[in-house]
């Protein structure tokens, strides 16, 4: 990869609303969509936040406040967007079939199914119940998007003996979830999962990624109260995941990446499901702390999955960077490459595709350099919650691992990077959003986009 100045690469795609700064053909646009309440709006690296239909409209999943309270909004910006644009957006909120009732809703997941229907999962507390729990709903799109169906399809109980024992409070129990939907209308469902017998040392419940799915009628492959989570694979070999990514193929074929355990050191895994579960496999096996993948399928079925790969400690000598690496459809890895910059650490990457091209975005900082919360380098290597830096991104031509000097989105402080999913309509980057601090210090939803090049 070409070394780039910072200085040079400030002067890219720098956040001005309203500027026609051409990019690889293209004049990005861009605008502040709505005020959020924290930079993890749009979190995190592993799910999908941000889709594109038919029409052109943009559907992007936040957390954020309403009434006072953080809960969950599916967004919509209505194509063409510019510059000072309305969206509207419509709330996850109390029901009858599940009533949250002021319990605290975390990041949600969307994907858009055959039929233009849009099903999103996330995880939170339900009234009188803090254990986080996987919540599903299912929007009709159109003119006026409308909640159809929202639900509770499963949980797992024992959180409360796990809680009362730990030796730190607790309320991580099911989370993380991620949401395809595949080309017969399946939903496909991977998260985070925790019982009440998998414990590590300390007594503290072990992670592990579990999977359901729901037929295009409704019915869900579990239900209910759970004796244990459907795992994919927990056992001494894999003993802990994480926070995961799943797609589905054109085939059918599901494609499912976390992070995990390896002899003791966190790596990127994947595995497929084709009838069964193929086991979980390292991609790129190193001795450096590996974690939030992200992933995207292009249109001859090739996974193309980032990565953030480092090593050290915050504040002295934490080195983070971003990695790539494609899958073929023959189950073949390519090496992978480096794409960030040497002399910076960057984390939270997100993958999307185009017809033509690869294009990777991701939130870069100075070593060492602290957070909104304080965190030098923020937290490596529980850099999971709060990562704030400037937002860089780079784009291959497709199969070629060619990539561009990079470019900076927006300067900072931002966060949370996620390209969107679905046509692109020859445009050589998909859409993007991401969250920032507008000028008075407030973060706001930010959407960017290319047009062609003197419209």
């Amino acid at each position: 990869m070409a070394a780039v100045s910072l200085a040079a690469l400030l002067a890219g795609w720098a956040r001005e609303h309203g500027s026609t700064s051409p990019v690889a053909g293209c004049a990005f646009r861009s605008t502040t969509l709505m005020p959020v309440a924290e930079s993890r709006a749009t979190g995190y690296s592993n799910n999908t936040r941000f889709l594109i239909d038919a029409k052109g409209t943009a559907w992007i999943a936040v957390r954020t406040k309403h009434g006072k309270q953080f809960t969950i909004g599916l967004v919509r910006a209505a194509a063409p967007w510019k510059e000072g644009m309305a969206a509207d957006v419509t709330w996850i909120e109390d029901r009858d079939s599940l009533a949250f009732s002021g319990a605290p809703q975390r990041v949600a997941a969307i994907s858009a199914a055959p039929d233009g229907s849009i099903h999103m999962a996330w995880y939170g507390g339900i009234a009188g119940a803090a254990d986080h729990q996987i919540r599903y709903a299912r929007f009709t799109t159109g003119s006026s998007p409308r909640l159809a169906e929202v639900s509770a399809p499963f949980r797992v109980p024992g959180f409360e003996a796990v809680a009362l024992n730990a030796p730190t409070p607790i309320e991580l129990w099911e989370e993380h979830p991620a949401i395809a939907v595949g080309p017969d209308g399946t939903v496909h469902l991977a998260w985070e999962a925790r019982d009440p017998f998998r414990r590590s040392s300390d007594g503290m419940p072990r992670p592990g990624i579990a999977y359901a799915t729901r037929t295009r009628d409704g019915a869900w492959s579990v239900n209910g109260a759970l004796a244990r989570p459907p795992y994919l694979q927990v056992d001494d070999h894999s003993p802990g995941q994480s926070r995961p990514s799943v797609l589905v193929d054109s085939t059918g074929t599901v494609h499912v990446l976390c992070y995990g355990s390896v002899e003791g050191v966190q790596q990127i895994q994947y595995g497929k499901i084709s009838g069964r579960f193929s086991g979980w496999k390292p991609i790129a096996p190193t001795a450096n702390d590996q974690r939030h993948a992200a992933a995207a399928l292009d249109a001859r079925g090739r996974l193309h999955v980032a990565w953030r790969e480092g090593s050290g400690q915050a504040g002295s000598d934490a080195t983070s960077a971003i990695f790539y690496s494609m899958r073929e459809t023959d189950g073949s890895w390519h090496k992978p490459t480096r794409i960030s910059l040497e002399g910076e650490n960057a984390s939270t990457p997100s993958v999307g595709v185009t017809d033509s091209s690869v294009c990777v975005a991701w939130v870069a900082w100075d070593p060492g350099a602290k957070n909104s919360e304080g965190q030098a380098d923020n937290g490596f290597p529980a850099d999971n919650s709060t990562v704030e830096g400037r937002i860089e991104a780079t784009s291959s031509p497709l199969g070629s691992e060619h990539f561009h000097p990079l470019i900076v989105v927006d300067a900072g402080p931002a966060s949370y990077p996620c390209w969107a999913v679905g046509p692109t309509n020859g445009a050589p980057r998909p859409a993007l959003v991401w969250t920032a601090m507008d000028p008075g210090g407030a973060p706001a939803l930010h959407l960017g986009w290319c047009e062609a090049s003197g419209k």
